[in-house]
C-alpha cells in the first residue's frame, strides 16, 4: 500500500496506460523483448467446454461493467445478428456439451488489405517510411483528393465558428466543442492531434484545451456488432462470444461460448480502438481491446495527405522547416500503435524495467488467447483516472 500520513491512499498496484508503455519502454532493457510474456492465472483455450455462467450469474456483466457510465454517457447495446459476408473457415475438432467431439468450421483472419500489407512491409523493413507511404498513395490520387477535401471542409467549418466566437464571451463559446467534434469525425490521426493539443494551452486557449480533453478517454465508439465480429475472427472462434451474445454471421451459435460474460458495450473508446470487459470461465475479469475497423487505411492515408501537403507548403517557402520531421516522429509512433503485438512486448519490457519499485503493475497479455495485430486481451486492473483523485491522493 502507498501511505500518506499513516493513512492508506490507494492500492500498491498502479496501472499505467498502454500509450505510456510505448513511449517509455525504449528507455530500458531492450533485451527483454525476447523474454516470454508473463503467465496469467486466467488461462483458457478457445475450445473450452464450459457452457454455464460463472456462479450462476447473468452473461451480461453487472452495472459496474456497463458502458453507460463510460462511453460518452450512452449505453451501447448489442444488436441482433445480421447478414454479412461469410468468413473463411477451416475445420477444427471441439468438445460438445455431452462430452463427445465434432468437426466444425473455425474462423480464420481475413486476408490482409493492401494498406495492411504496406504497414507490415514497412514494419519489417525498419518502421515508418514517408517516401514509401507517399509513393504508395501516389497511385491512388482519388483517395488522396477525397481525403484532402475532408480536411479542407473541416477547416472551413472551424474557421467560420472561430471567427463568430470572437464576439462571444468565453463561457458561451462553442469553438472548443466544435473542434472536438470535427477532429473525432476525421478519425484516428486527427484525434491524436486533438489529444496532444488538449495538453498545450500555450498553443490554444485553456478553454479549448478543456473541451478537447474528452478525446483522451471517451471517443465515439464504433459498432458493437463489428467489434464482436473482430473478436470472433481474431480469436478464431466460431461460436458465441458469451452466453447469448453471438457475433454477426456466427457459424455455430450452439458452440461453447468463448467467455463467461462480456460488458454490453465498450467500457472505453479511444482513437485506434475500444475496450470491453470480459470474464473468463474461471471467474477472472479481463480487458479486450479491439482495433477500429479501417484504422490502418485511415492512418496511412491521412499521414500521406498531411506529409504531401506539408511538403508543398515548405517548397513554397512557407511554414517551419521542421514540420515534416515532426510529422515523421508522430507517424512512426502511431504506426507502432497499429500493431497490438508491439503493445504486448512493450508491456512486458516496461514491467521488467520497473519491477524494482515493487508498487507499479503493468497489465500483461493473458496467455491462452491468440494475440494479433488487431486484438489484445490483458489482465483487468482496477483504477481511477488522475483527474478523479483528490488533491491528497494526487500528491501522494
Amino acid at each position: 500500500m502507498v501511505q500518506c500520513h499513516g493513512e492508506k491512499i490507494f492500492s500498491r498496484r498502479v496501472a499505467l496506460p498502454s500509450a505510456l508503455l510505448g513511449l517509455l519502454a525504449s528507455l530500458d532493457v531492450a533485451s527483454a523483448l525476447n523474454t516470454p510474456l508473463k503467465p496469467s492465472q486466467a488461462r483458457r483455450t478457445p475450445a473450452s467446454t464450459h457452457l454455464h455462467d460463472v456462479n450462476g450469474q447473468s452473461p451480461v456483466l453487472s452495472d459496474a461493467f456497463s458502458p453507460d457510465k463510460h462511453a460518452n454517457g450512452q449505453s451501447a447495446h448489442l444488436a441482433s445478428a445480421s447478414t454479412a459476408t461469410a468468413s473463411a473457415t477451416r475445420t477444427t475438432r471441439s468438445m460438445t456439451a455431452s462430452g463427445g467431439s465434432v468437426d466444425r468450421p473455425r474462423r480464420m483472419p481475413p486476408p490482409l488489405s493492401d494498406y495492411e500489407k504496406l504497414l507490415e512491409e514497412m514494419m519489417k523493413d525498419g518502421g515508418y517510411d514517408r517516401g514509401r507511404l507517399v509513393r504508395f498513395f501516389a497511385s491512388r490520387p482519388g483517395q488522396c483528393a477525397t481525403r484532402a477535401a475532408d480536411f479542407f471542409g473541416a477547416y472551413q467549418r472551424l474557421k467560420a465558428v472561430w471567427e463568430a466566437d470572437q464576439a462571444v464571451p468565453p463561457e458561451q463559446r462553442q469553438r472548443g466543442k466544435i473542434l472536438r467534434q470535427e477532429l473525432a469525425a476525421l478519425g484516428p490521426v486527427a484525434v491524436k492531434l486533438g489529444q496532444t493539443l488538449s495538453q498545450r494551452p500555450d498553443i490554444i486557449s485553456e478553454e479549448v484545451c478543456e473541451a478537447l480533453k474528452p478525446l483522451q478517454t471517451s471517443n465515439t465508439p464504433f459498432d458493437n456488432d463489428e467489434a464482436l465480429r473482430i473478436m470472433a475472427t481474431e480469436l478464431e472462434h466460431d461460436g458465441p462470444i458469451a452466453p447469448g451474445v453471438c457475433p454477426p454471421d456466427c457459424d455455430d451459435p450452439d458452440a461453447p461460448p468463448l467467455f463467461a460474460a462480456i460488458s454490453d458495450g465498450p467500457i472505453a473508446s479511444a482513437s485506434l480502438g475500444q475496450v470491453y470487459r470480459v470474464r473468463s470461465h474461471e471467474g477472472v475479469d479481463m480487458a479486450v481491446k479491439v482495433q477500429r475497423p479501417g484504422a490502418v487505411r485511415q492512418v496511412t492515408l491521412d499521414f500521406a495527405v498531411i506529409a504531401s501537403a506539408l511538403w508543398a507548403v515548405q517548397r513554397s517557402g512557407w511554414g517551419n522547416g521542421d514540420l515534416l520531421e515532426i510529422i515523421d516522429i508522430v507517424a512512426a509512433g502511431v504506426f507502432e500503435e497499429l500493431d497490438y503485438r508491439n503493445e504486448a512486448r512493450n508491456a512486458e519490457t516496461f514491467a521488467r524495467s520497473l519491477q524494482f519499485l515493487g508498487y507499479v503493475a503493468v497489465p500483461q497479455p493473458v496467455q491462452g488467447y491468440r494475440l494479433s495485430r488487431r486484438l489484445i486481451l490483458t489482465e483487468w486492473v482496477k483504477g481511477r483516472h488522475l483527474e478523479d483523485l483528490s488533491r491528497e491522493e494526487g500528491l501522494a
